[in-house]
Parts: C-alpha cells; sequence; structure tokens
C-alpha cells in the first residue's frame, strides 16, 4: 500500500477506490513507500481487472483519468480513455495513439520509466511531474499510475489518474 501524502482529491479518491476493487488474497501484507513524490508499492495481492472498474463509481475522478493498453513485446502503451481534464493537460486528445509515438512521452523519459514500472513489478507508482504544458498557473501533475490485470497478476491495463497542482500566489506587497 502507498503511503503518500495526495496533493489532489482526485487522485486520493482514485487511489481509494483501486484498493476497494482489489480481489483479496490472504496472508500477504503489503509493504509501501514514504517518499512523497516518488513511491511505488502495494504489490502484494491480486491487482483489479478493468471488468471491476466501473466509470459510474468513478464521477469525482473520471475527468482526470486516463486508461491505457499494455502491449507487452515489445512494451508500449496505446491510449484508450482520455479524461476531459486530462486533455488540456497534454495539450491534446491522444485516443488510441501509441506511447512510443509521442515525443515527449516515448521511452526513456520519465513517464514511460513509470509506466514500464508499474507492468513490470504489478504496483502502483505515484509522482509528481514537473508541468511544462500550455496551461498557465500549473507547477506540476500528480501522477498515479494503477494497474489493472485481468488474471489478477499480469498487468494488462493501467489506469494513470493525473491532477495539476497550481502555483501559489504570492500577493504584491
Amino acid at each position: 500500500m502507498l503511503e503518500v501524502t495526495f496533493r489532489t482529491t482526485a487522485v486520493e479518491r482514485a487511489y481509494k477506490y483501486w484498493l476497494s476493487k482489489r480481489p483479496p488474497e490472504k496472508g500477504t501484507p503489503g509493504n509501501g513507500s514514504t517518499d512523497e513524490c516518488q513511491s511505488s508499492g502495494g504489490g502484494a495481492g491480486l491487482l483489479p481487472s478493468r471488468a471491476l472498474i466501473d466509470p459510474i463509481e468513478m464521477r469525482a475522478f473520471l475527468p482526470n483519468v486516463l486508461l491505457l493498453d499494455v502491449q507487452r513485446e515489445p512494451l508500449d502503451f496505446r491510449f484508450r480513455v482520455v479524461g476531459t481534464s486530462v486533455t488540456p493537460l497534454l495539450n491534446r486528445d491522444y485516443t488510441s495513439e501509441w506511447m512510443s509515438n509521442i515525443d515527449n512521452l516515448k521511452a526513456p523519459g520519465k513517464v514511460w520509466t513509470n509506466c514500464s514500472s508499474a507492468v513490470e513489478f504489478g504496483e502502483p507508482v505515484y509522482a509528481c511531474t514537473p508541468y511544462t504544458g500550455p496551461k498557465r498557473g500549473i507547477l506540476d501533475v500528480e501522477d498515479l499510475i494503477l494497474p489493472l490485470a485481468a488474471d489478477g497478476r499480469t498487468v494488462d491495463m493501467l489506469m494513470i489518474i493525473l491532477a495539476g497542482t497550481k502555483k501559489e500566489v504570492t500577493p504584491k506587497v
């Protein structure tokens, strides 16, 4: 289980939702990390499948969701769903595109590395990525990558929650 202080409500709610969808596995306690801006953990136990994820139950954070299909040989990620709050952060809608064809997302970049880690270890990955897109006032993007597996173990999709955190405005004196 991740032990982080979430910066946004959307990311925190999504993590709790994902945890609630994990099938129970007896006798395997999780171990987490406490790094505030880069963490993975929660690999103990089975992973939820896409079939258990219901968009109606995700209303509070659905605009912040990305769903990626995982291709294993060679490793790649295809954008299946891009939430309405995510598109402005990315500067465009990447639905149906492969991550390996997008210059600022392909290997060996941080986003690719974090997605690869979630697939390899079957654990959530939490990160705060500096924001370099067109929206003004965004400091960084809180990223939470949640693995999904039809068989409970082999990651075949990633549910990613992205939420921009705003720069604090210092009043002029």
